[in-house]
């Protein structure tokens, strides 16, 4: 799962270069300009080799597929930086 080539602009969009992610994205469709779910959960390897478990569902959303991944990236980058140290 660490070589999952869809999401990459999900939790692994705004870690560090290089960071070990191994994840799972899921993305349903848009119906009426809501999509139902964009969702990525996963497993992060922290510098100090521990691990990071991390689940983000986006749900319901009338934003666009970059909006909705970027709220994905964010919340696994607050993680990383409360996490990491």
């Amino acid at each position: 799962m660490t070589q999952t080539p869809t999401g990459l602009q999900r939790i692994k969009g705004l870690l560090p270069d290089g960071t070990v992610v191994a994840h799972k994205t899921g993305t349903s469709r848009t119906v009426g300009g809501v999509t139902a779910a964009t969702n990525d959960v996963g497993l992060v390897t922290l510098p100090n080799g521990q691990h990071l478990a991390i689940a983000v569902f986006v749900s319901d959303s009338q934003a666009d597929d970059a909006t909705r991944e970027q709220v994905i990236a964010k919340i696994a980058r607050a993680a990383w930086d409360k996490w990491s140290k």
